[in-house]
Formats: C-alpha cells, sequence, structure tokens
C-alpha cells in the first residue's frame, strides 16, 4: 500500500506538467516498483520548423520475476494542439536480455484526432560497462504506428538512475498523420 502511496502523489506531482516518453521496462523483479519523469529536450514534430519540448512521466511495477506493467502519460508540445497519449503496457521478459510488450493506447492529437489503439514490440537491453545499461525498442500499432527508442540508463545509486535517449514516433489518427523525434533525459527511482 505504501508504494501505491508513494507512486500515486510523484505521478500526481508531475502531472501538472506537460509531459513526452518513457525508459522502456528492461530489468524486471517482482515487487519493485519504479517512478521516473523525463523532459524531451529538442523534439522535432512534422507540423513545426522549430524544436519544441516535452515531458514524460512513468511508473512500473514488477508482478513477477518476468511480467512487468507500466503506465506513461506523454506529452509533446507543437503548433497547433499538442500530442497527448496514455500508454497502459504489459512486458514479458523471453530472454535476460530481451523483453516483449503489448500496450493499449489512447492518444489525443486536437479535435477529431484521438482514439484508443494498440501496440506491441521488442525491448533490448545489455550491460555496457559497470553502471551503464544500454537498451534498444521497437514498436508498431494502429494510433502509433512505429515507435523507435535508443538510449542508455547510469545507476547513479542502487535505487536511483539516470537515462538519456532518442525516439522516434509515427502516429496516425483518423488519417492525420505526424512524426515526432527527439532527444530526451530523465531520471528514475526504484523502491
Amino acid at each position: 500500500m505504501k508504494k501505491i502511496i508513494v507512486a500515486t502523489a510523484v505521478l500526481a506531482a508531475f502531472s501538472a506538467s506537460a509531459f513526452a516518453a518513457a525508459v522502456p521496462v528492461t530489468n524486471i523483479n517482482a515487487g519493485e516498483t519504479k517512478v521516473a519523469a523525463e523532459y524531451s529536450l529538442s523534439k522535432k514534430t512534422a507540423q513545426d520548423t522549430k524544436r519544441k519540448d516535452g515531458f514524460g512521466v512513468s511508473a512500473q511495477q514488477g508482478v513477477s520475476d518476468n511480467l512487468a506493467a507500466q503506465y506513461s502519460f506523454n506529452k509533446v508540445h507543437r503548433t497547433g494542439a499538442d500530442i497527448k497519449d496514455h500508454q497502459l503496457a504489459g512486458a514479458y521478459a523471453v530472454h535476460p536480455n530481451i523483453n516483449v510488450y503489448g500496450a493499449g493506447t489512447y492518444v489525443d492529437m486536437g479535435p477529431k484526432q484521438n482514439g484508443f489503439g494498440y501496440q506491441a514490440g521488442v525491448i533490448g537491453h545489455t550491460q555496457l560497462a559497470d553502471k551503464i545499461e544500454g537498451f534498444a525498442k521497437v514498436g508498431f500499432g494502429n494510433d502509433i504506428k512505429g515507435t523507435y527508442q535508443v538510449g542508455a540508463s547510469y545507476g547513479l545509486r542502487p535505487d536511483i538512475d539516470l537515462n538519456v535517449y532518442y525516439q522516434y514516433d509515427q502516429y496516425n489518427m483518423n488519417q492525420n498523420k505526424t512524426d515526432v523525434k527527439g532527444l530526451h533525459a530523465g531520471v528514475g527511482y526504484s523502491f
């Protein structure tokens, strides 16, 4: 119960801001909760000539040693209407360095450009150095047609990690297509 209260408080604290993406589920540990917040340093959308920013927040829960659930809320600023997406994903470890995931999504890109969808994909991760883990993610679906992500996490402490990654998303809502790409940096706390 204490973990749920702390995770809810952290998510509520960040939800007053704008948000943008999440580090994928890599290491899965039964009973472990992880909350994270991120800032997109330089987002580029198809509608904008200038780079925009955004933020992201996520919460992850290890259900077993092979299964985890992750919720993320993402918002990207753009000219016209911002892109907001909610994703609830389940990740399953099929190998010590490979997870598969399936997700339900809700994307809002403005008036008459919103809806529910799905996405599925694979996440690869490996230790690059003593405290550095590299990861890559690829996913496909109907409202978020394609997601590609590559990055690394640095274990500042056993319960705190810093991350940086590049992500590309291709959205397609009611025949309105847009690409979003950019660099993200953030922090995660596990308990």
